[in-house]
């Protein structure tokens, strides 16, 4: 039986997945983590709430700028891979990839645009509403980049 040996990522490959991982991991899982802690924080006193998410916008707005980034620099490598050394080709990426790459898309700017939104809130409604779009289109925007990356 032979097959196609499995083989170590690039040294550069190695390096820009390790730093989309690390982001997704603040982002997302600092947004799971707030969750769980808003409500023991309200005993700590009225704005300790209010104090760790700003701790945390310290770190996640940064993480959501690597995201981008990163991504970005993930599609550029998919083409560049895909399209070879100077052989003209086009990524020939299928309909469904398209799709739910294009999905994906969404899904990361409307976390940003909802957590933005979050952070501008002036009633425990709209800090509902917009914690709860942004976590969950950051939760729906990483499985779906699970099945994008193959």
């Amino acid at each position: 039986m032979s097959g196609t040996a499995l083989q170590l990522a690039s040294p550069v490959d190695g390096i820009r997945l390790t730093l989309h991982v690390l982001a997704a991991a603040v982002w997302v899982g600092g947004q799971v983590t707030m969750l769980g802690l808003t409500g023991p924080a309200k005993t700590l006193g009225v704005d300790a709430p209010r104090t760790l998410a700003r701790a945390f916008n310290k770190l996640a707005w940064p993480a959501y700028g690597v995201l981008f980034l990163t991504g970005m620099w993930n599609l550029a490598a998919l083409h560049s891979e895909s399209m070879g050394e100077g052989s003209g080709m086009q990524v020939d990426a299928s309909t469904s990839w398209n799709a739910v790459f294009g999905i994906k898309m969404v899904m990361f700017l409307l976390a940003g645009v909802a957590a933005f939104l979050h952070t501008r809130a002036t009633s425990k409604t709209q800090l509902a509403i917009w914690g709860s779009v942004s976590g969950t289109a950051s939760l729906v925007a990483l499985a779906l980049g699970v099945f994008v990356a193959g």
